[in-house]
Formats: C-alpha cells, sequence, structure tokens
C-alpha cells in the first residue's frame, strides 16, 4: 500500500486541482465519504444524532459538509465549532451553506454534557497540519472526549495527532475509526499516532491517478510491508547447495567490555541462513563467544597488523558487518575506516560502527561498495548532527536525506523500522516489545547481515526481510510468553521457525 507524507498530500491536491477536481470537489467528495461512515455506524448504533466536532480549518469544512448531507437524509446532526468560526476559504463557503435546521454550537465548559452523552463524535477537529502540543484553552474539550463512552470517527486523522511523525499530543483523540483522504498518511502508520487511528478506512475523493505523474515531489516512494509477498524475497536455496552455496559472512564485531553483541550478532546470522560465518574480534571476546557457538570461524586481532588481517579476512567474505559491540577506542576505529574506505564487499554498520562514523561521517563519500547503517534514533542524530528530539520530530525525513546525501540504505529502528535509501521508503510494523532490550539491534544487524551475504544484489530486500524475520520472531514468541520476559536468546531460537512458516506460506 502507498502511503503519502504531508507535503505529497498537499501536492497531490495541488495536482489535482490542476487536472480538472478543484479543491472545493476534493472537499465535497469527502465530506460525502465521511457522512457515509457516519451514516453507517449510526444505524448500527441506533443514533439519530451524531455530534460534529468542527475545527476552524479544512477539516472542519469536510464536517461541515458531512453533515449537510446528514441532515438530508434525515439524521440530525449536531455541529460544536471547537475554535471559533471557520476561516478558509472553502470551510467558510460551507459555512454559509449549511442547512438551516443543523444546530451549530460553540464549545465551551458548559458544553461538557453535549459531549458526554454523544452516542458517535465525529473528529474534526485538526487535520494533517497539526503539530506539537494541544493549547491549554482547548484541552478540557480533549479531557471530555477522552471521558466519553461515544464511538468515534476521525476525519483523516485524530486530532492530537502528528501525520509527519507519528508524535501525538496529550490527550489526542483515540477514534474507534479512522476515515483518512485519498491515501493513508505516514504519521498513522507510526507509533504512537498508529495506535490512535483504531481501524483505518482510506476515501476516494476523485483525486486523478495522474497526480503521480511527471511530478517530483512522487518520485519518493513509501510503502508498508503488509503487501510484501516476502517469501519471494528469501534467498534462493537449491537442494544440492553446500555451505560455500549460502555465502561468507565476516563479523567485525564484539571487544573486551562488549562480548554478548559479538554473540548475538553471529547467531542471529548463523540461524538466518549464511553457510559460513567469521568472527574477527579479541582473544578475550572469541574465547568466551566459542563456548556458546562452536559453529563460527574464529580469528583473533592481532596487537599489530589489524588492518591487512582485516583486508585479506574481506577478501574471503561476502559480506562484512561491523560495529556490533566493537567499542570506540582507536583500533576500532582504524578497522572501521579501513572497511567503509577499502572494503568491496557489502558493509552492514552498526552500533558503536554507526558512533565511529558519525565523528568522520564523510568517509562514506569514499566508499566502494554498498552500505547498510542500522541507528536507533539516538545514533541517526548523531550521523544527522542533530538533537535525538529533533529526529523523532521527522525521523523519516532525517532518515531519507541522510540515505540519499551519502548513497547508503538507513535502516533506521524504532518501535516502526523505516528502511529508505533516499529514493524510495518501506515501513516495517511488525515485531513487539520483548525487542525492547539489550541485544534486539545485534540479532538485526546480524541478520541483515546474513541475508546479504546469502544474496548481495538487492540489499533493500535484505534489509525489509532482515527486520520482518527478527520482528516476526519475537511476536510469535508472545503467543506462550509476556514480552515482559522474552530475551534475545528467545528471539533467535525461534528464528528457524519464522523462516520455515515463511516457506511454507
Amino acid at each position: 500500500m502507498r502511503i503519502l507524507t504531508v507535503s505529497q498530500m498537499i501536492k497531490a491536491e495541488q495536482q489535482s486541482d490542476r487536472l480538472g477536481v478543484s479543491l472545493s470537489q476534493l472537499m465535497d467528495n469527502a465530506g460525502e465519504a465521511l457522512a457515509q461512515e457516519i451514516a453507517a455506524h449510526c444505524k448500527r448504533l441506533e443514533c439519530t444524532s451524531p455530534l460534529i466536532l468542527a475545527g476552524k480549518g479544512n477539516n472542519g469544512g469536510d464536517g461541515l459538509v458531512a453533515a449537510n448531507i446528514l441532515a438530508q437524509r434525515g439524521l440530525t446532526p449536531v455541529i460544536m465549532l471547537c475554535c471559533g468560526e471557520p476561516a478558509t476559504d472553502l470551510s467558510r463557503a460551507r459555512m454559509a451553506a449549511l442547512d438551516k435546521r443543523i444546530k451549530v454550537i460553540n464549545w465551551s465548559d458548559d458544553e461538557e454534557n453535549t459531549v458526554l452523552s454523544a452516542a458517535l463524535i465525529c473528529d474534526c477537529i485538526f487535520g494533517t497540519g497539526f503539530k506539537g502540543e494541544l493549547r491549554d484553552s482547548i484541552k478540557p474539550l480533549f479531557e471530555c472526549i477522552a471521558r466519553s463512552s461515544a464511538f468515534v470517527i476521525a476525519c483523516d486523522i485524530p486530532s492530537g495527532a502528528n501525520a509527519r511523525s507519528g508524535q501525538v499530543s496529550t490527550l489526542a483523540v483515540k477514534a474507534d475509526t479512522t476515515l483518512t483522504m485519498h491515501a493513508v498518511k505516514l504519521g498513522m502508520t507510526l507509533s504512537p499516532a498508529r495506535y490512535h487511528c483504531g481501524k483505518i478506512k482510506t476515501a476516494d475523493i476523485g483525486i486523478p491517478e495522474g497526480v503521480y505523474e511527471s511530478c517530483e515531489e512522487f518520485d519518493h516512494e513509501i510503502t508498508l510491508d503488509d503487501d510484501r509477498d516476502l517469501k519471494a524475497l528469501l534467498p534462493d536455496r537449491p537442494p544440492w547447495g553446500h555451505k560455500g552455496t549460502f555465502g561468507r559472512l565476516l563479523c567485525v564485531c564484539g571487544s573486551d567490555s562488549y562480548i554478548g553483541a559479538a554473540a548475538m550478532a553471529c547467531e542471529a546470522a548463523m540461524r538466518s541462513g549464511v553457510g559460513l560465518t567469521e568472527l574477527l574480534s579479541t582473544e578475550k571476546c572469541i574465547a568466551s563467544v566459542s563456548v556458546r557457538s562452536p559453529e563460527l570461524i574464529y580469528t583473533a586481532l592481532p596487537e599489530s597488523g589489524t588492518c591487512d588481517l582485516l583486508r585479506k579476512r574481506i577478501d574471503l567474505a561476502d559480506a562484512v558487518l561491523i560495529g556490533c559491540g566493537l567499542g570506540t577506542g582507536h583500533l576500532a576505529r582504524e578497522l572501521l575506516i579501513t572497511a567503509v574506505s577499502e572494503s568491496e564487499k557489502p558493509l552492514i554498520i552498526d552500533a558503536d560502527g554507526i558512533n565511529l562514523l558519525s565523528e568522520n561521517i564523510d568517509i562514506l563519500l569514499k566508499k566502494k561498495t554498498q552500505v547498510i547503517l542500522t541507528p536507533h534514533p539516538a545514533e541517526l542524530a548523531r550521523l544527522c548532527g542533530a538533537s535525538t528530539a529533533e529526529v523523532l520530530a521527522d525521523r523519516w525525513r532525517f532518515a531519507a536525506e541522510f540515505a540519499k546525501r551519502y548513497g547508503v540504505i538507513v535502516v533506521s529502528k524504532a518501535a516502526e523500522t523505516i528502511i529508505t535509501d533516499g529514493k524510495r521508503t518501506e515501513v516495517i510494523r511488525t515485531g513487539s516489545t520483548a525487542l525492547s532490550k539489550g541485544g534486539s539491534g545485534d540479532m538485526l544487524a546480524g541478520a541483515v547481515a546474513s541475508l546479504t551475504a546469502q544474496r548481495n544484489d538487492s540489499l533493500f530486500e535484505n534489509a525489509v526481510l532482515g527486520c520482518f524475520i527478527i520482528g516476526e520472531s519475537a511476536k510469535a514468541l508472545e503467543t506462550e510468553m509476556s514480552p515482559r520476559g522474552i530475551i534475545a536468546r528467545d528471539i533467535l531460537s525461534r528464528i528457524p521457525l519464522t523462516l520455515k512458516d515463511m516457506e511454507t506460506k
């Protein structure tokens, strides 16, 4: 399913206007679709007087159109103006054309019971332009909505939710269903906003097919993983294959202080199908990991000549993972610079590798291969020279712009993972709070690297598949275990079963 950013939606409406379907007609179409949705739920609830909460912008205008149509169909909608009189040309025109039989009231504390007694509330207060926090003056209304037992329909997006970032203000509306116009907006797919939307339905408001053609704004396509045939993304596994057939991965991971990260990354790689996995690390790290994973190839870092050794090991590999538990000392920095500037094998960079990279970011311009970066929000902020708060306010934009500038694939990890190469984006929504623990990022990096060693001609798809494998493995465990108690080792053991499920679908 294609989803749109706020700016893309604005452009789609502008293009529609140029192609002959005016903004006024789009509002009428949106109001008609909204009226149909309200009427259907009114019938189910045996409600004859839905309450429409209207803001002063075009979102409120959609609600005014819907109210007119509902009145024509025999219902008695009540309009509550929540922010004063309509303030846009389109919404003012709809107010002027309002059926005189429709009751219109203004929100005030005296109208609290009107909200609390409503059986159905349609939220048309704020639209996709909302950001930040609700004003203090309107918070009492939102407190009433939260206390109400009414069925809530949101028009386009729940008021108080940010259609860009997925962030929500305190007291943002929690809808039972959201009727969004033309296409789902990016922020609606991201937490916590996605949990405020309820069931999302998309209304066709008549925007012509041609809006996406010959318009640079739409060159960057954003999709959801819901539509993916993930089985088709699995690397080929011929029955006559041997360990060399399924790739060789070099993991430059771990240090004396961070042994577990190397263990998690390497085991995730092995369980994701790669034929051979080699760990290049310190002797202390190897001594510990080898007890758990005798299947690995181990190469210890020498006291001198480490970069020469790294070059030799890279030559033998099909892909390289660097950074998990590597540390940020002088040796780690040398290894990272050598790998990025000299490797001709695909690179997956995670954790300490990203932190080191942020100190010398332009080295990416010297890369000789494809690169995947797997940052969490704080690491992405370091890469972009921004604060974590700034990144969280527009994570997609930061990730996409960075990916485009440096020609890399960014796997921006959070409750939903945003994967982008600067030209296209896929949002991965599978997962579990069981992944909100140490070791999860190492597993993801290992899985993506494993898939890349097996098939290095489609790194974007490898990133998508790796995220899905780890996310689904964690999610599947919730049928038997609480996510509170699930740890990385549990998820590692579930990976082969997740792959089996995918193979047999």
